[in-house]
């Protein structure tokens, strides 16, 4: 069955499940990485969007993505949440001369683009909501918290120096100097031994190679000895000891995946891949008073929505 073909047949299910038809419903899979937690979370929210606007018009499927593996039938559309359930949906119908459009969320933008067929994500076929947060929302977030910054500094590995273009691109939009060392040949150690010294704030990102459970505390104690605050990219940074995080939760990365999917139901290409819409800032108020500073996590979140206004 041809891509063209596949949309014109949705497209006209919708149409007649619209009109109260007893129809066929669409078949829709969610692979999940892990069953439950947050990916269940953002599945859940993917679900309630979607069946907002179709209820009960939508065969739902959802299971882990090896489960979903064993089955034999084709469904019309794949929701993929997770690195691995993109790897092992995109492995599945790696055969197929028309596979079904897949719907990614809940992994960094670099992680999906090293796995997606660029040809499919020109076409309409293949998108995501990604994990991450938008460099420029992010050096945002760092002026509104900080606005004597003078400099900011970044440690990236092997997987995100990837980022340094648009990182740059988004610091001299906005003024900002700023200070990348790429862990290599020297380790973690000796590259933040020659960043701390020259930057105000660092921003860490989700290189699971340089940010991970066992080089956090010591990334956050020698940035605190040096009371240079750190800016992290989910609760459980603020939670170590950052002073900030900016992130989104599983169910704002779902409810944007769900109006995606809705829009291309009647047969139309998926929206392009996209940042998150939505997203949360924390604050963790032991070390903004160690700091002598005074952050308010809903004032930040409402100046930095009201910045990326047009």
């Amino acid at each position: 069955m041809s891509p063209r073909l596949r949309r014109l047949l949705i497209a006209a299910f919708l149409c007649i499940m619209t009109y109260g038809s007893r129809a066929a419903p669409v078949s829709v899979w969610i692979a999940l990485s892990d069953m439950g937690g947050v990916y269940a979370e953002a599945a859940e929210a993917l679900r309630t969007e979607v069946e907002r606007v179709y209820p009960g018009r939508i065969e739902w499927r959802i299971a882990s993505a090896a489960q979903l593996r064993q089955t034999r039938s084709e469904p019309q559309w794949v929701v993929a949440v997770g690195g691995s359930a993109q790897r092992a949906m995109q492995e599945h119908f790696a055969e197929d001369p028309t596979p079904p459009p897949l719907l990614v969320m809940l992994v960094p933008r670099l992680a999906f683009e090293r796995l997606a067929d660029p040809g499919r994500v020109r076409a309409g076929q293949v998108s995501a909501v990604y994990l991450d947060q938008p460099p420029a929302r992010q050096l945002m977030l760092a002026q509104l918290a900080f606005p004597g910054l003078r400099s900011l500094g970044i440690l990236l590995g092997a997987e995100s120096r990837g980022q340094a273009a648009s990182f740059e691109k988004a610091a001299r939009e906005q003024g900002i100097r700023l200070n990348i060392q790429v862990v290599a040949g020297d380790g973690l150690f000796g590259a933040l031994q020659s960043l701390l010294p020259e930057v105000d704030v660092l921003l860490a990102t989700p290189d699971p190679a340089v940010f991970n459970s066992q080089t956090v505390a010591n990334i956050l104690a020698a940035a605190y000895r040096r009371r240079i605050p750190m800016i992290g990219f989910s609760p459980a940074y603020t939670r170590a000891g950052a002073l900030l995080s900016l992130y989104s939760t599983p169910t704002q990365v779902g409810t944007r995946a769900g109006e995606m999917l809705r829009q291309a139901l009647p047969g139309l290409a998926l929206p392009p891949p996209q940042w998150p819409r939505e997203f949360v800032v924390g604050v963790n108020q032991d070390v903004s008073r160690s700091l002598e500073l005074n952050l308010v996590e809903a004032q930040l979140a409402q100046q930095l929505r009201q910045k990326e206004r047009p």
